[in-house]
């Protein structure tokens, strides 16, 4: 074997080697706390459009590490897309920005219609939207999904989470008094 063949040789496994410790550290890294980071960086991003870029490329990742996340991490970066729409200054590209976001938080929400995670921000986002878009009957619509699911679903999410959902439907959902009464019960629950 001549010296360039060995120096190919070594360049090749030291490349495999690299590969197979990034992969491996990238398997290891706690998905559920990047997700935590990534929830406290989406809602930074909706006063400061210097955190939506960093963002988005976070649940990217996590979407990457983690495919059972693809459906809610698609609706987070969807809600990010549209927040550029807040933060531009011309009207067109408010909108252009505010649909494309729309578009995707759509196809996330689809990928997994069960999230309470997913059906919450796509419902807080339709819920904060100017009424020309027309969404507000879809962001009733998923907190009425939320509440169905509740009783099954509560103890997959973090406490935390169930009891800021739990406030913002009891403050600002069209619900019935059965529907606020059982909020105020698991608003109990969780505290």
């Amino acid at each position: 074997m001549n010296l360039s063949q060995l120096i190919r040789t070594n360049f090749i496994i030291m490349a495999l080697l690299f590969a197979i410790c990034t992969n491996s550290l990238a398997v290891k890294e706690p998905v559920k706390e990047t997700l935590e980071t990534a929830r406290k960086q989406f809602y930074a991003a909706i006063e400061d459009k210097k955190q939506i870029e960093p963002t988005i490329k976070i649940f990217q990742r996590i979407a990457q590490l983690e495919p059972k996340y693809a459906g809610r991490t698609q609706v987070y970066i969807g809600a990010l897309i549209a927040l550029k729409g807040k933060h531009a200054f011309f009207p067109y590209t408010k909108l252009k920005w505010s649909k494309r976001g729309l578009t995707i938080m759509d196809g996330g929400l689809e990928k997994n219609p069960d999230d309470i995670e997913a059906l919450f921000i796509h419902g807080t986002t339709c819920y904060h939207l100017p009424f020309f878009f027309r969404r507000s009957d879809d962001a009733q619509r998923n907190f009425k999904r939320i509440i169905k699911l509740m009783p099954q679903h509560t103890d997959a999410y973090h406490p935390k989470l169930i009891k800021n959902v739990v406030e913002f439907l009891l403050e600002n959902a069209t619900l019935t008094d059965n529907e606020k009464a059982y909020l105020r019960g698991v608003s109990h629950q969780k505290t």
